[in-house]
């Protein structure tokens, strides 16, 4: 019984050896192909991996939400100083409102223009900005086409033509519930987060 329990411990130890032996051979693996990735995807200028891909739209849609958040019903500027110079302005401006019976704002809104609900839309500007950041999104569809089904382009696509109003006037609400039912809608557009807590450092 007792040569049995030996050769059971030296079979068991036998086994923890190769598994120990066979631990470095697979660091370099993935140091070899990690490398190889790198040099595949950043010098050849190949192509974007799917991270950096995925990575690419998620920054493109970060600019959009940024550009209509701030223009989602934005405050009022503040009056004027109360100038001799200033005043004369807008009595200018006042007068010239009722001559032309239309109601004055000593608020000269550009960035967007409300309609009588009290909703936002873009000026031509944004507007622009906002198509201008679609093309790119795209073209990220376009170039790295590989990375995503033939489905998920077709949907993207139909939801980047909504929101650069392409398919009739929106809102900046509407916008932003576009975007929010991207982010629902597909995975790639989802951080996946690595379990580390973050820790916030309170002074």
């Amino acid at each position: 019984n007792a040569l049995i329990s030996m050769d059971e411990l030296m079979a068991a130890n036998e086994i923890n050896m190769q598994v120990a032996a066979m631990t470095p051979a697979v660091v370099i693996l993935y140091a070899v192909r990690y490398v190889f990735r790198k040099i595949f995807y950043a010098l050849l200028k190949i192509g974007k991996s799917r991270e950096e891909t995925f990575g690419s739209f998620r920054h493109v849609m970060l600019d959009i939400e940024r550009l209509l958040v701030m223009r989602d019903n934005p405050p009022l500027a503040p009056p004027l100083l109360s100038t001799r110079a200033n005043t004369a302005m807008q009595r200018g401006q006042q007068k010239k409102a009722v001559e032309q019976q239309q109601p004055f704002s000593s608020n000269n809104m550009t960035t967007t223009s409300s309609s009588s609900s009290g909703e936002c839309m873009l000026n031509s500007d944004d507007l622009g900005m906002v198509m201008l950041l679609v093309h790119q999104c795209r073209k990220i569809l376009q170039e790295d086409g590989r990375r995503f089904s033939q489905s998920t382009i077709r949907n993207v696509s139909e939801d980047l033509a909504e929101l650069a109003g392409e398919r009739g006037a929106v809102t900046v609400r509407q916008q932003l519930q576009i975007l929010s039912r991207m982010g629902r809608t597909y995975p790639f557009l989802k951080v996946v987060s690595t379990g580390v807590p973050v820790k916030f450092r309170v002074d």
